[in-house]
């Protein structure tokens, strides 16, 4: 009997604790993603003898993330050759801007450069604004739209140029279907509206699976279709790669 009071004051000290949930991560939400973050993709591939090859494929993402603005910067480089000659070389890069209004909206800014003088184009230079909408917004599906308006400069291999408004939507499609795979898909149609005929459909599709924390394997297919390319070109362009990306 004479031990009974320690017993009772040792449940009472106790009892705050025992209230307590046992885990009370369980219904936390997730952590907020980082200010920083970005990817950087490389491929390379080489062959000798007989033949001379080589292709040299570059890419770098970055995002920063500053309340309430999320800007975002791309930029891509390709480079082939065939016994020791130049045989496809491209850049590319954008730069974005963007917050959210609601959940589900938001508007951008963006400006972009491309240069491809195998497809004829020496560069082209252009600006827009919008807005997008996610229509899926989950934790391992993600479906969006977007629509923007601006203006684009094309200066082709040939000497001419070109001037004019455009007009864009975009769709963005990403299913995380495993814990360390991805599979993503992005598309978007550009207007001419001083030409209807001068359109760009781009199509981009990519499975990437996590290796490490920081390295994964990416294969990935684009499609470029320019319905008026400059004269002496076709309309079609292709890219099929596989690159070692590094998160950081």
């Amino acid at each position: 009997m004479r031990h009974r009071p320690w017993l009772f004051l040792a449940a009472l000290a106790a009892s705050p604790l025992l209230a307590q949930d046992p885990c009370p991560c369980k219904d936390a939400p997730p952590p907020p993603p980082p200010p920083v973050e970005g990817k950087v993709d490389l491929a390379y591939a080489a062959t000798s003898g007989n033949t001379s090859t080589s292709s040299l494929g570059l890419g770098l993402d970055l995002i920063y993330r500053t309340a309430p603005w999320t800007v975002e910067g791309t930029f891509n480089y390709l480079h082939a050759e065939s016994d020791h000659v130049t045989t496809a070389e491209t850049f590319a890069g954008t730069l974005k801007g963007s917050r959210d209004i609601t959940k589900t909206l938001d508007v951008f800014v963006q400006g972009g450069y491309y240069r491809n003088t195998f497809s004829g184009i020496d560069h082209r230079i252009g600006g827009e604004a919008g807005a997008g909408y996610k229509i899926i917004d989950q934790a391992r599906l993600l479906l969006r739209t977007e629509a923007g308006f601006g203006y684009a400069t094309e200066a082709h291999t040939d000497g001419t140029t070109l001037n004019y408004p455009i007009g864009r939507i975009g769709l963005k499609f990403v299913w995380k279907f495993s814990k360390s795979a991805d599979f993503t898909e992005e598309a978007s149609w550009t207007e001419d509206f001083n030409d209807t005929k001068h359109w760009i459909f781009r199509n981009g599709t990519a499975v990437t699976a996590s290796l490490t924390k920081l390295l994964s394997l990416k294969a990935s297919w684009a499609l470029v279709y320019n319905n008026e390319p400059p004269p002496g070109f076709g309309k079609t362009d292709t890219v099929t790669g596989a690159a070692l990306v590094a998160k950081f």
